[in-house]
């Protein structure tokens, strides 16, 4: 334990105090000044002995107290401000529609009695504080931050974006919450990742492809070898320029060589599932809808290029066999014949829609949402497509259906509509079309164009679905609430 030394105190300065005719010594006021303080940090230095490490318990209450002294310091209006840039980094982070986050942090900010601007691009949000009414002066910050997938968090930001408007907390409260949730770990750890993108691709052959057992396990293999190179990317940032070209390239190039027995469309299709841009385009196209023409136009053009990315490394990867192995035929995208029984693989779907649920972050409590709205998506579009041959009317219909279970789960539960709507547009979106018509583009095939014109109606449809859907929401709950959705 730590002794006061009395030969290690300084020297006594006599100073006139000007409240009182007495003297003190400056020790004396000092101590009389920062008592407080004083005795905080001598609890915290007896806390542990000189010389060991501090316990994570220690070190965490420590953390603590000086956020709550640096809080206590700033002022209400900067307390508020921060707490405004610490949600925008944490809708970005955790999946938020991005034609969906100016509308929050707008909500927010009203809540705050804060006058402030948001402009949001694909990466960057710009805020502008405004002074006053009758002031000239503003301050702009910009704000960069990666935008991912973590459905158990978002649902957090969305219980302290209601706590803030109907002032359950304070924003000094509020903002505690907020990092304390960007410093925690992801909601899944990385050897789940990686069983979850493993699964989803074994499971997606049977189920999307009607691929064989074999289809279902070279799928799953391949599932694993992705997920394995998407935790490499995000480790070393050179590789990450290159990863889906080096990626598909591996996939296409090992399919390929075991084309005899296996189905070159189902097993490259499952493998890339995690990779394919549909729903990235799907965004696009609902937030140009949104009147969003930047965000929309990034995002619809990056979408675009990234499936070509994905089908040049395809055709890479199938060039390559083939000068290894000229008397190999040409491979082709068609339908698989493999044999599973229709009750399999709707007894299969549940098992999928949970491996996507962890690919975007999902809790357990999350999971039943998630699963049942996209078994109606999946169920209204298999059902659809044998009574009506046009894709892009099923698509709507799947869509319009898949957001009206959305709405009503929010009305019934007040939880997140969000969470169970992102599963289910996941299961309807046309990726698997846009990587086949960036294949046939890029051999200089006629059907790359239709593809690709394919792709966008359908994106079309299924935004035009979600959006009707969401008329069941009425505009008291829209006023009330920052309502996150599509």
């Amino acid at each position: 334990m730590i002794k006061h030394n009395s030969s290690l105190l300084p020297t006594t300065h006599h100073i006139k105090n000007e409240y009182d005719s007495s003297t003190v010594t400056l020790t004396e006021q000092v101590e009389h000044i920062s008592k407080n303080n004083w005795q905080k940090l001598w609890s915290r230095w007896s806390s542990y002995e000189v010389g060991y490490p501090h316990t994570s318990h220690t070190t965490a209450k420590i953390k603590h107290e000086e956020e709550s002294i640096a809080t206590s310091t700033m002022s209400d209006e900067e307390v508020k401000k921060q707490t405004l840039i610490i949600l925008c980094k944490t809708l970005m982070l955790y999946g938020a529609p991005c034609h969906r986050i100016e509308q929050a942090l707008e909500h927010s900010s009203d809540c705050l009695q804060i006058d402030a601007t948001f402009i949001f691009i694909p990466g960057i949000m710009m805020m502008t504080f405004n002074h006053g009414p009758h002031s000239t002066s503003s301050q702009t910050i910009l704000i960069r931050c990666p935008q991912g997938f973590d459905m158990g968090k978002l649902a957090v930001v969305n219980e302290i974006i209601q706590d803030i408007c109907n002032q359950k907390c304070t924003p000094a409260e509020s903002m505690a919450r907020l990092e304390e949730l960007i410093t925690s770990k992801p909601t899944w750890n990385v050897y789940i990742t990686l069983l979850s993108h493993m699964m989803s691709s074994l499971l997606t052959s049977p189920v999307m492809f009607n691929g064989s057992l074999l289809d279902t396990a070279l799928s799953g293999a391949l599932g694993l070898l992705v997920g394995m190179l998407i935790l490499l990317s995000d480790r070393y940032e050179a590789y990450a320029n290159i990863f889906e070209i080096t990626t598909t390239i591996l996939i296409s190039f090992v399919t390929k060589a075991l084309d005899h027995w296996v189905c070159f469309t189902g097993v490259v299709l499952s493998a890339t599932s995690i990779l394919i841009p549909g729903y990235t385009l799907t965004m696009s196209i609902m937030e140009l809808s949104a009147r969003h023409v930047i965000t929309g136009t990034l995002r619809f053009v990056y979408a675009m290029i990234y499936a070509l990315f994905i089908g040049y490394g395809l055709e890479i990867g199938t060039s390559i066999y083939d000068a290894v192995d000229p008397a190999t035929s040409p491979s082709e995208f068609d339908v698989c014949s493999g044999t599973v029984p229709p009750w399999l693989y709707t007894a299969l779907f549940p098992f999928m829609a949970v491996s996507l649920s962890i690919n975007m972050g999902a809790t357990l409590r999350q999971w039943p949402s998630m699963v049942c709205c996209s078994a109606v998506g999946f169920g209204v579009s298999v059902i659809m497509s044998k009574l009506i041959t046009n894709f892009q009317i099923v698509g709507t219909i799947s869509a319009f259906a898949v957001g009206v279970f959305g709405n009503i789960y929010f009305k019934v539960t007040g939880d997140l509509a969000l969470v169970p709507l992102s599963c289910g547009i996941v299961s309807l979106v046309p990726g698997s079309v846009g990587i086949q018509g960036a294949y046939f583009l890029i051999r200089q095939d006629d059907q790359g164009i239709s593809f690709a014109i394919q792709m966008v109606v359908a994106s079309l449809g299924i935004s035009v679905g979600l959006f009707a859907a969401s008329l069941a929401v009425t505009k008291n709950e829209k006023k009330r609430l920052a309502y996150l959705s599509y």
